[in-house]
Parts: structure tokens; sequence; C-alpha cells
């Protein structure tokens, strides 16, 4: 659940997770030195515990601390000052509410961060909350150094090293580093103020060996002479932060030091040969360059060796300017040298090869000096539209006037169309000559605006394809709005609903629509003939029902129509489409919704109803040498441990194998297969196969890799290679499409042939029918209409955000045949700052429209959605080619950003991401929240790590009927951050959901809000983590102002554990009041069935107020057989536990079974339980 997004530095920054809540005297300490010389400086540590990062004693705040990793001393924390300075003081602290301690530690220094030294010698100190407010301090003899080290070696609280805040007081004034300057004097080093923050640019890519051969402009000078005295110069400096970067740079001595007009700050390459780019953004007049060093006597004189290159705005391809020659830089001449330069440039290069005075090139200021050369300037100066008062059923053409008010003639661009800030369409822009105007138009399809009142703007060049003097003036809003009116007619909308709303097997039910005329006018009287069809999931009808409506329907009212029969309910997934009989008065362009299509689930009594059936290890028959792996005491060490049922079928050789029956009333061409098989030793993976054997001859070689699997932890942080710790994440799943459906009574055989030396493991199999291909809708542009070509593994993006676009303008849907897809990049669909309202996008369904993201690197693939109206999102498989969390920063999610309003995401099946969706907006301020989301019907699978993260104050939404497996966090979670100003997200709501094999965190999570539920779920096989889990660890908003959480009619299975990434028990239900109080929760109907160690735990010194649990079944604890505890003593798993002594909790009927602690229950003093 930590770092899901490149924002999430932030997260470091937690809250203090203490046992007690007593708070002592607080005393303020300060040495006469000045300032904590610790603020701002690089923090490092030998490790750290859970969240509680170096980066915490640094934040001047004594309630965050670092805790280093537990039972491995010795541990140590150590500060860079940047610079050798004299200190004389250390303070330590802890925070004020913990008892009292004492850590045995030394203080140590070092100059170069290697070698360290004893600058106070180990000793015991005393950390006391009532005598000096857990504060120690620490006073020597002034020392110069630049790394201070703590070297911990005992803690009588804690088996850790635990520090809130390391200040080190001292002199302020650095001494002089001797690597910055050749022959250094008491003088402040030139490394006085460097950037605070660099920001070195993305693109232009440098280029560290200059192009030999310069083309044919700019033209190089002829003899130029380097002044070694300053060269008065005339103009303004150009270069100032303009675009700039570098081929390298040593430490925060960035490129854009360079052009910041401060010569205190400076750029410095890694190694010569070094080069600076500086892009001034369109082509100038350059008469003269000037480069500087700091003027100040400490930095000494030195020569470089440079040589300047440049191309125009027309060519990427530098030529030579000024051929490499010696400068002197001198500060006794202001450290300065000014090079003539004759040349029309968009971009320049220096390119250093030798520097007298460090390893690398130096510049301080990169300063151009010249006038802007002939360009283009394109604006709009009007906009029109026809016809000027249109209705519904027009065509309607808008006009933008294009003129070029620049001095150069502009090349052919485009020119955008907004209607209410939505892209409605585009139009071509020929070549404009100087003073020249043209006018752009384009039609909007009849129909497509319903009647309302529009702002009309448009945008030329949006993509800056033109370069101009001003990019800044390419938009245009009309003063006037385009007001569509309504057209004479009537029209007739059915929406059907059926009771019970979410009806489980073998209810009754019954439908009903609501008939509408949203039109203009009354409908004709007499009967209005009204079906409704309800189909399953391969497409067969299963019932027809028919009913009417009799008489005229005004405009605007509506009647609820019932329809005659009823549906014995029968688990699984159904359409059900109805049709209005087109009426007398309705015209042909209100006809086309009259028909609409909704989605019906039958749920299960828990869980998801999905259209497989599970083949699982204990129905196979094993031969040829096949044998049975388990992990009975989910022991992690095993890859059994990750499998259902902590069991799965290993195939070691050649001609081993498994195979199963196909039971009555099953079958089908889909199969998904779970499997396990070996890493390689850099952690990319192996490829192998097995074959697939239907009534003993074989059908299909299915290829295998175990490139997406295997995560490695030493802590909480995953690592890609086995070198990183303990392995998690050992299984994955395949599914493909058999060319003969599988019957009731076939034999389905997977077997290893291929010859090599790999065991592979098998846990089960799932069978499926596979539906027929949704056609292409009407009234849709699809992604081969642009371009796109399916199988073909060339990328599509370029078509699929073409097609977007054509969507967006006409108003229609988006459609993506059957095949695979390729996409290279993000698919964004709208922008930050140009969001998309309504857009419906549909696959011809999972099993045949195949969406492939191709690159494995951060922020790479997946969907960045920018929606502002409803989305509809369905019917494809999405996979991609990422395996790597990169430091939790991977961005790269199936679905993320912003998601709307009532949109639903359904029919989708999304593995490999890093996570499934995340539902959260970090573009804009305040946030932009959903709100209404639906989610159901999906597959979210084998992602590195949550499946669905409602974040961002994501309200009102809901995950259902959806299959959560094999993900690497937490399966379903609410975060309510607040990050970017978003509110607090409340109302949320899990239903109907199975949550599998999740292998970290827990299947179901909410840190904070109000009135969330989880209901009817099945959870089962949770290897690292919990079942539920709730804690107030995360920043952003808690539990304060919940009026209710509520969890029912869930079961647990297999779930809980005693060795999560922090070496610590889970319970199946976990309950973790680490900052503030969880309050106002119930939990109804709860089977805990099997648990690794504890069925239900509190922790931490937050409390917890009016938890209520009402009919709990609690059948089995402690199957792992682990008694060590690390937050209590040794105890075997317990039905409940406690390791706080703040708060309370009330049981009422709890049933328990097959506790392995004697005494049931495991509480701490003070706690208090109550059992009705």
């Amino acid at each position: 659940m930590r770092n899901k997004y490149v924002v999430w530095s932030l997260v470091v920054t937690l809250l203090i997770s203490s046992l007690y809540l007593a708070a002592g005297p607080f005393t303020f300490v300060s040495a006469s030195g000045g300032a904590n010389l610790t603020l701002g400086k690089t923090v490092t540590a030998s490790g750290q515990s859970q969240t509680y990062s170096p980066n915490n004693v640094k934040d001047s705040n004594q309630e965050t601390y670092w805790e280093s990793s537990n039972n491995a001393f010795p541990q140590w924390i150590q500060v860079d000052l940047g610079t050798e300075t004299s200190i004389d003081q250390i303070v330590l602290k802890l925070p004020t509410g913990w008892e009292t301690r004492t850590q045995t530690l030394a203080v140590q220094g070092s100059t170069n961060g290697s070698t360290f030294t004893d600058i106070v010698g180990s000793a015991d100190y005393v950390f006391n909350p009532s005598a000096g407010g857990n504060t120690v301090k620490l006073d020597f003899s002034a020392i110069s150094t630049r790394y201070v080290r703590l070297n911990v070696t005992g803690n009588t609280g804690w088996p850790a090293a635990q520090v809130s805040e390391f200040e080190i007081y001292g002199a302020s004034t650095p001494i002089p580093t001797p690597t910055v300057t050749p022959t250094p004097t008491a003088t402040p080093t030139p490394t006085v103020t460097p950037t605070a923050t660099p920001t070195p640019t993305a693109t232009p890519t440098p280029t560290a060996t200059p192009t030999a051969t310069p083309t044919a402009t700019p033209t190089p000078t002829a003899t130029v002479t380097p002044t070694v005295t300053p060269t008065p110069v005339t103009g303004s400096n150009i270069a100032v932060v303009k675009s700039i970067t570098a081929s390298s740079n040593t430490q925060s001595f960035v490129a854009a030091n360079a052009n910041d007009n401060n010569t205190n700050t400076y750029w410095e390459g890694g190694s010569n040969p070094s080069s600076l780019i500086l892009d001034l953004g369109s082509n100038y007049n350059v008469s003269s360059i000037v480069l500087k060093l700091n003027p100040a006597a400490a930095w000494g004189a030195r020569t470089q060796t440079i040589q300047v290159l440049g191309h125009n705005q027309n060519t990427t391809t530098f030529g030579n300017l000024v051929s490499a020659q010696s400068y002197s830089f001198n500060p006794a001449s202001g450290n300065t040298v000014t090079i003539p330069v004759t040349a029309t440039v968009k971009r320049l290069q220096l390119n250093i090869t030798a520097n007298s005075g460090a390893p690398a090139g130096q510049i301080a200021e990169f300063e151009v000096y010249g006038t802007p050369a002939p360009n283009p300037d394109l604006v709009i100066t009007g906009m029109s539209w026809s016809p000027t008062n249109p209705v519904e059923s027009n065509a309607i053409t808008l006009n933008a006037i294009v003129k070029n008010i620049g001095n150069a003639s502009s090349p052919a661009t485009t020119v955008n169309f907004y209607l209410n800030n939505e892209l409605v369409g585009s139009a071509p822009v020929g070549v404009l000559a100087t003073g020249a105007s043209t006018t752009a138009s384009m039609t909007l399809t009849a129909g497509v605006k319903p009647a309302a009142t529009y702002s009309v703007s448009a945008k030329v060049d949006e993509d800056n394809l033109v370069i101009e003097q001003n990019e800044a003036n390419n938009s245009y809003t009309n003063p006037a709005s385009l007001i569509i009116a309504p057209v004479s007619s009537s029209d007739l909308v059915g929406t059907v609903t059926w009771t019970p709303s979410n009806p489980v097997a073998n209810n009754n039910v019954a439908f009903n629509v609501n008939l509408k005329n949203q039109g203009t006018i009354a409908s004709a009287s007499g009967s209005h003939g009204i079906s409704v069809v309800l189909k399953n999931s391969a497409g067969s009808t299963v019932q027809t029902y028919n009913g009417s409506y009799n008489g005229a329907l005004a405009a605007g009212a509506s009647v609820n129509v019932a329809i005659p029969g009823t549906w014995t309910a029968i688990n699984g997934n159904y359409t059900v489409t109805s049709t209005v009989e087109v009426d007398a008065n309705e015209i042909a362009a209100k006809q086309a919704n009259n028909v609409s299509v909704s989605n019906l689930v039958v749920y299960a009594a828990r869980g998801a109803s999905m259209p497989y059936s599970r083949y699982d290890t204990e129905d196979a028959t094993l031969g040829g040498g096949a044998t049975l792996k388990s992990a009975p005491t989910f022991d992690q060490a095993l890859p059994a441990s990750e499998a259902s049922g902590q069991r799965y079928i290993a195939l070691p050789s050649n001609g081993s194998n498994l195979e199963w029956t196909v039971r009555q009333g099953q079958g089908g061409a889909g199969v998904t297969m779970r499997f396990t098989m070996p890493d390689s030793a850099d952690g990319m993976g192996l490829n192998g196969s097995l074959d697939v054997y239907v009534n003993g001859a074989k059908v299909k070689t299915v290829s295998l890799t175990s490139y997406y699997s295997w995560q490695y932890f030493s802590g909480d942080m995953p690592g890609d290679t086995p070198s990183a710790g303990r392995p998690l994440f050992r299984f994955d799943e395949v599914h493909w499409k058999m060319d003969t459906p599988l019957q009731p009574g076939d034999k389905i055989r997977i077997q290893k042939n291929n010859g090599d030396s790999l065991e592979y493991g098998v846990d089960f199999i799932e069978i499926e029918s596979v539906p027929t291909a949704i056609a292409r809708p009407a009234n849709s542009v699809s992604v081969t209409d642009y371009g796109a070509v399916a199988n073909d593994g060339q990328d599509d993006l370029a078509a699929f955000k073409a097609t977007v676009n054509a969507a967006v303008a006409s108003g229609k849907s988006i459609y993506i045949p059957a095949g695979t897809f390729n996409l290279s990049s993000m698919w964004e669909i709208g922008s930050a700052s140009n969001m998309i309202n309504n857009l419906t996008i549909t696959g011809a369904g999972l099993w045949h429209t195949n969406i492939q993201f191709t690159n494995p690197n951060a922020a790479g693939g997946g969907i960045s959605l920018r929606i502002s109206g409803k989305l509809d999102f369905s019917n494809v498989y999405m996979n991609s080619n990422l395996r790597s969390r990169y430091g939790q920063n991977a961005i790269y999610k199936g679905f993320m950003d912003n998601f709307g309003t009532n949109s639903i995401i359904h029919d989708v099946w999304v593995e490999h991401f890093e996570c499934g969706m995340w539902v959260g907006d970090y573009a804009h301020t305040p946030a932009i929240y959903a709100t209404g989301l639906v989610v159901e019907n999906s597959r979210i699978r084998n992602n590195l790590a949550d499946g669905i993260n409602f974040s961002q104050g994501t309200s009102n939404s809901i995950v259902r009927n959806s299959s959560v497996r094999n993900n690497g966090d937490d399966g379903l979670a609410v975060w309510t951050s607040n990050t970017n100003g978003a509110p607090a997200g409340v109302n949320n709501t899990f239903s109907y959901n199975t949550i599998e094999n999740n292998w970290r965190a827990a299947a179901i999570a909410f840190f904070g809000g109000s009135g969330h539920k989880a209901d009817h779920n099945y959870i089962i096989d949770t290897v690292g983590g919990s079942g539920i889990r709730m804690n107030t660890v995360f920043p952003g908003y808690h539990f304060q102002n919940n009026t209710g959480v509520v969890f029912s009619d869930t079961t647990i299975i297999n779930s809980g554990t005693s060795k999560d990434l922090y070496g610590g028990e889970r319970g199946a239900i976990d309950l973790e009041a680490s900052n503030d109080a969880i309050k106002n929760v119930t939990f109804n109907n709860i089977d805990i069935i099997n648990t690794q160690r504890d069925a239900i735990q509190f922790g931490y010194g937050g409390g917890f107020e009016n938890i209520v649990f009402n009919n709990i079944n609690i059948n089995g604890t402690g199957l792992d057989e682990i008694t060590t505890s690390r937050f209590s003593g040794p105890h075997k798993g317990a039905a409940i536990y406690t390791y706080t002594g703040n708060g309370a909790a009330t049981f009422n009927n709890l049933t328990t079974s097959n506790i392995a602690y004697p005494n049931l229950n495991y509480i701490q003093s003070g706690f208090n339980l109550t059992i009705h």
C-alpha cells in the first residue's frame, strides 16, 4: 500500500506508531553555533523498519522517527553536511510519549564518507520523557567533519536503533572543499550556494560527442580569437531559464545552474568530454556567447578547452561554429570569457574536452546575446458557425479565422475546435504568408450535440509543431455562445430495472421499465410496446418478456411499466435488453435510444459469480512422476505457501502430468492455468512450455514464462533479483482458447514434454465458455479506421490516440475489434488541461480483444484517464511488459488518474501492471475526485501492487462481482489521501468479490473516511497478510469523522500471517490504530476459517472506540505453528489478540473452535473486551 504514485515520497513522513500515549515535559535545546545543520541535508542509514524512514530525523517533528532494521545491531544513521563543517554539539530526540529507554551509541565523523573515527566514544544514553522530554544532548570539542554518523549497538526499549530528531550544531561557515578549487584558500568554497532542487530537463537528449560534419546552416564563422578580457556585449542575455541539458553532472551541480542568472551556482560535468546544450526555443541571430565562473577568489584561475556548435530550427544536427580552443578563466578579470559568434541558431552546444581546474567542464553562466530571427506567429481573430441558429437535427459547421501576424511565412498546421472546453474536431490550415488570413472549418454531424448552450473556442497549432514568435497567443474564445435549440419530436427511452436489485441464486426476479418521453412534444396515443430480452454470458436468449403502455406520454413525463412474468435466477452474468416501439411522433434522429442494454449479475451467496469452473489439485489424477507439493504450515520458504489450499502439482520431468475430467454441465473453449516455474539468476525470468492433451491427443503447446513473477524482499521494498531477499509472487497465470470447446466428460491433461531441466508447478485450471465476439456497435469509430492493425506486431498507439480524438469530435463511441494491439507507451485518454466529458469504449470481449503495453520502463504504459463526465469502458484484456515496481515509482497502472462521474468499467481483464486501477487525481489542485464509479464483472490479477485502490477523495463508488487474484499489495483498498487538497473519500463499497492469493498487505483495506461497506466477499489464501485490515498509518484522513464502516457476510479462509514483510504477525482481521483511533466499525456475519496465526488482532496505541462484532464464527487458528511475536510475549494463534491496552471491542454471538491458544483470547491489560 506504500508509494502508490510518483508523488508518494510524502509517505515517509508517517506519524508515531507507539504503544503509549502519556506525554512528558519538553525541553528545547540549542547550541551557540546557530541553526540545526541537519535540516535540508542528505540522511542515510544502515536500514529501516517498515515506513520509519531516515528522513524523519530531519523533519523538525519529534513525533516521527527513524527505526533501523530489527534484531540486527549494530545499526547506523548519518548526515552528509555537504562540506567539511566545524561542529560541537549533537541533540538526539525520541517521541515525547515513549517510555524511558537507554541506547548505546557512538558519534563518528568522516571527511570522505567511507573512513569513520569516533568523535564521541560509545556510551549509554538515557532517553526519559519525564526528564528532558526524551532528549539527549552531547557536547564535545569543536571538530571539522563532513559526514556525521551515530553508531548504535543497543537499545533497552526495542531491538533496533530509534531516533526522532538528529540535530547537529556548530560553526555555520563551511570549510573550503579542495575538490572544487585546486588551490583552496580560507575564503568560502564556490559550493556555498548550489541550487536547492535541481530540475534538469528531460529533453532534448544531450549529445556527448559533437557531430563531425556541420550542416549547411548555420554558417561557421571565420577565425575567432578568444578574449581573455571580457568584451562588452550589446543587448540582453537571451539564455536565462531556457531549456538546458548536459551530457553528465557531478552531485547537485546540474545543467540548470548554468543559466539561472546566478554565478554562485554552477554546472560541473561528470567527466570529460562534457557538454551543455542550450535550447533557445526558436531561431535567434546570435552575435556572441559569454561564459562565466564564480568571480570569487576561491575559484583559482583555470583554462578550459571549448568547442561551440549549433543548429537552426529546421534540423537537429549540430554543426561547428567555433572550433575547439583553450580559454582562460581568471577571477582577476571577472572569470568571464566572451566568444564572438555570428549564426542563426535554435540550439547551442558547448563541448568541453579539458579543464585545468577540475576533471570535467564547469560553467556558472552560459549567456547568449542576439535578436529573434524571423518566425511566424499564428492567432485566431474570430469565429462563426452555420446555421446561425441551429436545432438538434442540423449539421453545424464551425469556422475559425487564422492569421499569421509574424514576420515569416507559416507552414501547414491544424485548428482544434472546442465546445464547453471539450474537443469536438479539427480542421487543416494551409501555408500562410506574413499578414495572410484563412478560414478553417469543420462540421459536426447532425444530432451529435443535444440542445444546450455551448461556449465556443479554438486553438491553432495546439501541439506547438510550428515554431512561432509567441506560443502563448494561439487560443481564442468566442464572445457569444452557440445555442442549439431542441427539435420538435417525441423521444421515448426505456430504462429497465429488476427486483431484487442484487439477486442471488433462486430468487424470483421481476422486471420493470421506466418509460420516459424526453422529447419536446407528447407521444402519440395508443399502445407503446416494450420487450425485455434476457441473455446469458454466451449470448443465448434465456427468456423474453413483453409489456406495453397505453396512452399519450407528455414531453418530460415518465411512467413505470411492470413487465409480466418472473424469472428464477441462476448464478451468472446476463444482459437485459429493453426495446421500446417507435412512436408515431418520434423522428428518425430520436429513435436510436429506443433500445438500451443493461448488465445483470446473479450473485453467489458470497464471492463473485464468474463464468468459469475451477479444477483444483484434489480433482486431478497424477501420472508420469508428477508429485504433490504442499505447505501445511504456510512456510513461506516453500512455493506451495502461495498456492490455493497451499498445494500444487509439480511436473519435474518429461512425461509428468496431471489430468482432469470435465464435469457435467461445464466445459468451453476458454482455459486459464495458474502455474509456477523457476526464476533466472538475474531476475529476468525463464521461458518454457507445457503441452495440453484432450482425450489422449495433444492439441496445444502453451508457452510459459517467469518474466512477470518472483519479487524479493529484505524489508517492505520489493526487489527484482534473487539477491534482494526472500521470494514472493512465485505463481502466475496463462490463458488460451481451445480450437474445439471442451465437453462434459472430456479429459484434459497438462504434461511436460519439452526436455528442459525446469520443474513446473500447476495450481489449478479454470474452464469456461468463450462468448461470440462483440460486433462493432452502431455510431462508433474503430481503431482500425485510423491505422491500427491487429496481430501485426507494430505499434498502434498513434492510431488509438487518433481514434479518441475522432470519437470526441463526432460524439461516437470507440470500438476495439478482436486481435492483439501493441501500444508502445501510456495511452492517454484526454489530458489534464483538456479533459473529455463523456466517452464509451468497448472491445470485442475479454477473450477476443487483447491490448499489450510493450514498454517495460517506469511510466511506460497503462491507461491515463482524464474524464470529466461519464466513461463506459469494457470488454478487453490488458497486459504489459512491466516487471518491476521501480522502487515503488513505476507509475504504470492499468487505469489511473481522472475517472469522472458515474463511470463504469466492466468486463475487463487486467494483469501484470503496477496496480490494476488507481483511482486518484494528482494533476489538479484541488484534486478532482471520482464519484459514482462502478467496477464490475472484471478480473484484476497478478499485479505488482494493489488490485484496485480508491484514493484522493474517491466517493460513492463500488467494486462488485470481480475476481481479484495474486496481487502484491491490498486487493481492494480505500486510501483517503489528501494530496493536492483532495477531500476525504466516503461511502465506498466492495461487494460480492472473490479476493484470493494476495501475497502482501490485505485482501480488503480501509484506511480512513466514513460510510464504507464491504459485504458478501470471499477471501482465501492471503499468504503474506490479512483478509481485512484497517489502520491509521498512512498520510491523509483517518477515521476522525467516521459515522460508520460496516463489514458483513464475508468468509475469510487461510489468511493472516506470522511473517509479514516486517517480521510480525497480522490477524485474519487486523486493526492497527497506529496514530489515532479507529472507531465506529461493525462486523456482521463473518466466518474466519483456518487462520495462519490470530483470527482478530488489535494493535498500537491510537485507540479503538465503538468496535462491534456480531455473529462471528472462528474455526481454526495458529495453523502456522509459530509462537514468536514481534509485539508481545510468545503465544500460539488466538481467537482475539490485542497488543495494546488502549481501546475496547464488543462481541455478540461469538463462536469459536480449534483455537491453538489455550486461553482462547490473548488480551493485553487495559484493553476492554466484552463478549456476550
